[in-house]
């Protein structure tokens, strides 16, 4: 009876009912060493991004998911009613754009306000401004 609860948990495990975790992607254009998105977790999404010197930390955040329906309609209804099916009971994910906001703040009060955007089977990227204004291009694994 131990194994069968024991493998019913690593089943849990190996599907990924945890979040998905990103890491930033160092690009010649950022001012961020390095950074970690993860989501999919609800309040215990977080996205952590690392200056010189400080460390942004955002927790807690909405992540909403979209599919433009009318457009999935116009498309598919009466040329390919299987696949129209499959984006209609969330099968086929290809079609969702996940869209994120949200302001990571340092320990010492800095902010940074961060819009991030990605498709199904995308990687997340998007922009972080801080408070001068200034704007930085953002990018995950």
């Amino acid at each position: 009876m131990k194994t069968y609860y024991v493998g019913i948990l690593a089943v849990l495990v190996l599907t990924g009912c945890g979040g998905h975790v990103h890491q930033l992607v160092k690009g010649d254009n950022t001012q961020f060493a390095s950074g970690e998105l993860v989501h999919d977790r609800g309040e215990a999404n977080r996205l952590v991004l690392v200056a010189a010197g400080r460390s942004y930390e955002a927790r807690g955040f909405v992540v909403e998911r979209q599919t433009n329906l009318a457009e999935m309609r116009k498309r598919y209804y009466g040329v390919n009613p299987k696949h129209w099916q499959r984006i209609m009971s969330g099968l086929d994910t290809d079609h969702v754009t996940y869209t994120a906001e949200t302001v990571a703040k340092s320990a010492d009060g800095q902010e940074a306000s961060c819009r991030l955007m990605w498709g199904g089977g995308a990687k997340p990227a998007g922009s972080c401004t801080d408070q001068a204004g200034a704007i930085f291009l953002v990018r995950f694994e």
